[in-house]
């Protein structure tokens, strides 16, 4: 009886430990080539889907994804680039680094992706990104993380400064 409680403890451990400390990471393709990245699958078929698991620290990981669900709900990004465009490469990264669900829309040769972004942001320029209705022209991560830390996204987080005092410690 003690070996089966065991054996059953065991299992639902190791089925309820990926749950705690692992994330989820979509890429959805459409037809058009338009790339999104979203914590859930697709809703409907027609997509290409890529997944990717993230081995994390549990509470504070589910803080953040609640926190950047909210916010991908209330104020979507978007960002509209072009092929060898290395301010849209930098913006991508930067948006991947901080975890933010976002639609990355190609307008090289796509009508449809070039006028909508026209009637968006008023110009041609790539990149640029839309958070909500908020629209940036360029990429400057200063400009870039207020709009998103505005739009409740959670923050990125910074690695620990040393203190003086444990400064002075490593020196003696």
């Amino acid at each position: 009886m003690q070996k089966l409680a065991l054996t059953l403890g065991l299992i639902c451990t190791t089925l309820l430990l990926p749950t705690a400390y692992g994330v989820k990471l979509y890429k959805w393709v459409d037809e058009d080539g338009n790339v999104t990245y979203h914590e859930r699958p697709p809703p409907e078929a027609g997509y290409r889907v890529e997944q990717k698991d993230f081995k994390l620290g549990g509470e504070t990981v589910a803080k953040s994804d609640r926190a950047a669900s909210k916010a991908a709900d209330e104020s979507p990004v978007v960002l509209y680039t072009a092929p060898k465009c290395t301010a849209c490469d930098m913006a991508r990264a930067y948006l991947d680094k901080r975890k933010i669900p976002f639609t990355d829309k190609n307008v090289s040769g796509d009508a449809e992706a070039i006028k909508e972004l026209q009637e968006k942001s008023g110009a041609l320029t790539v990149p640029t990104i839309m958070v909500g209705s908020k629209v940036m022209k360029g990429y400057m991560e200063s400009l870039l993380e207020g709009e998103l830390d505005d739009a409740g996204y959670p923050k990125l987080e910074q690695p620990a400064q040393p203190t003086e005092e444990a400064e002075a410690q490593v020196e003696q």
